[in-house]
């Protein structure tokens, strides 16, 4: 080969290291945004829809039991093997903020109101607030 051939099958042959190594990119740029994308947030007014007005079972790490939350945002909890309390709730866009009042001998202090993460869950029915999953309850 010449001199010239040469040049032209090195030049040709970067040309097609640089389409590979664009498609690449493309690739790696989809795959990216397909993981961040991750599940929706849930908007303040979508959480209150889901949960206003029904009674949800929840399981978590330390308790299991079942919640009301009333439209006017105020909750009955009651908690499997320990008794039942009152408590406050409402939402913020991606969490459900919840305080229960004391009920001895369970929860003497009660709990004074904390934000939880609230998103959809694995199984479909089914949320998750923070360490604990919620499900309709029957």
């Amino acid at each position: 080969m010449g001199m010239r051939n040469k040049g032209h099958i090195r030049v040709a042959a970067l040309a097609l290291v640089g389409l590979i190594a664009a498609s690449c990119a493309n690739m790696t740029d989809r795959a990216d945004k397909d993981m961040t994308s991750g599940p929706k947030t849930l908007s303040a007014a979508e959480i209150r829809t889901i949960l206003a007005g029904k009674s949800w079972r929840f399981q978590g790490p330390n308790n299991t039991g079942t919640t009301l939350y009333a439209e006017d945002g105020s909750s009955l909890v009651e908690v499997d093997g320990k008794g039942r309390t009152k408590g406050r709730w409402t939402t913020k866009d991606g969490q459900l903020c919840e305080s229960f009042d004391p009920a001895p001998p369970w929860l003497p202090g009660g709990v004074p109101m904390s934000c939880y993460s609230f998103a959809p869950g694995t199984t479909p029915g089914t949320y998750q607030a923070g360490k604990a999953v919620f499900s309709l309850a029957s």
